[in-house]
């Protein structure tokens, strides 16, 4: 099977999108599978040269998050697309729907991956942030970057359900992201504490809501014998590090490249994942996976909450009372934290991206065979 992904910015090491196609890219030719990409990037099997946003405040934005949009170069996609026999377009831009498009008119079969909400979009331009400004991102990733698409690929069931109660008409098929066996076999140590670390990942932006951990520890009886660390860089780190300076131990407040990543994983007791707006939360995933008990953000707009199997492992999104009620909690019950580890880590292995990929080709061929 030649299958084609198309997506902005495939070598991007820090979006979470990016990431995670390229796994899926890795299990596909594992499987045997033809796969070539159109991106941006010399690399790619299909490169096209990046798409330049030209108005000022927009254009700091997207550099700030570190995303590179790809300009739709029509006689490259139509020599990508006339190659595959399926074609599966990764995000809701340019660069996507002119090769469903083409596809469409090929009779070639279409499959979206639903990456992100209308949300994750608005939530750092605070005048479309809105409903209004939500339900016209909504229409047009309906009407426009998914139109021609046959299937829709979909992280979790709660995302599907929007979906429908959206009106995408396409056929949705639910398949994690998955996690890399990197994080599943990454080992941890045996003992709670010494310090007792908490770890957030995630882009110093709004949708991501870190402010709230900061609230949290402000309130929480242990925060002076808690080391913080917030793994990540964005456009409100120069906030958070105000922030930061109220708390009785400074956090650490970095990029961490993925190695490294791993290493502060193996190492932290708790992951806190405070998004508001998420369709699945692959550093939380990961983190859990290595080995890090999480509490997450419980939203309708955030799938990564249905990874939470108790109580304490969630959170009422932006409530910091309650979030800090969770960690004196994990901190006052050693042995607990420990046999919820254990549980995180074997739940884990339920999610690989190897299972995930292999369901996603099933997906495809049916698709091809329709």
């Amino acid at each position: 099977m030649r299958i084609l992904i198309v997506i902005d910015d495939y070598f991007n090491q820090s979006n979470g999108m990016c990431i995670s196609t390229q796994r899926f890219v890795h299990e596909y030719k594992k499987m045997g599978q033809e796969v070539r990409v159109l991106s941006t990037g010399e690399k790619a099997d299909y490169p096209v040269p990046e798409l330049k946003i030209n108005i000022p405040f927009i254009h700091g934005l997207i550099a700030k998050q570190g995303f590179h949009f790809a300009k739709p170069i029509r006689k490259t996609l139509i020599k990508a697309v006339t190659w595959a026999d399926i074609i599966q377009i990764e995000t809701p831009f340019p660069v996507s729907w002119r090769a469903a498009k083409l596809a469409k008119k090929q009779g070639k079969p279409v499959i979206g991956t639903f990456h992100i909400y209308p949300q994750n979009v608005t939530a750092s331009v605070p005048f479309l942030n809105n409903r209004l400004g939500n339900w016209c991102f909504m229409l047009f990733f309906r009407e426009k970057s998914f139109k021609n698409c046959d299937a829709l690929q979909v992280p979790t069931a709660k995302v599907a359900k929007w979906l429908k109660q959206n009106h995408f008409k396409q056929k949705l098929f639910v398949v994690s992201n998955g996690i890399s066996d990197k994080f599943i076999n990454n080992s941890h140590k045996d003992k709670v504490g010494h310090p007792f670390t908490i770890l957030c990942i995630g882009r110093f932006s709004h949708e991501k809501k870190q402010e709230t951990l900061f609230k949290a520890m402000q309130l929480t009886k242990h925060s002076s014998e808690i080391r913080l660390i917030f793994a990540g860089q964005g456009p409100l780190k120069k906030e958070y590090e105000k922030l930061a300076n109220q708390l009785p131990q400074k956090p650490v407040m970095q990029y961490f490249p993925p190695v490294k990543l791993r290493q502060i994983m193996s190492q932290a007791d708790l992951v806190v994942h405070c998004a508001d707006v998420e369709i699945e939360g692959m550093a939380c995933m990961e983190a859990f996976a290595s080995g890090c008990v999480p509490v997450i953000a419980d939203s309708p707009l955030s799938s990564t909450v249905s990874y939470a199997l108790t109580p304490n492992n969630c959170f009422p999104a932006k409530n910091s009372e309650v979030l800090a009620q969770r960690i004196d909690y994990w901190f006052e019950h050693p042995q607990e934290l420990i046999k919820m580890r254990q549980k995180y880590r074997k739940y884990s292995k339920t999610l690989s991206v190897a299972r995930s990929a292999k369901t996603a080709i099933d997906n495809l061929e049916k698709l091809i065979l329709r």
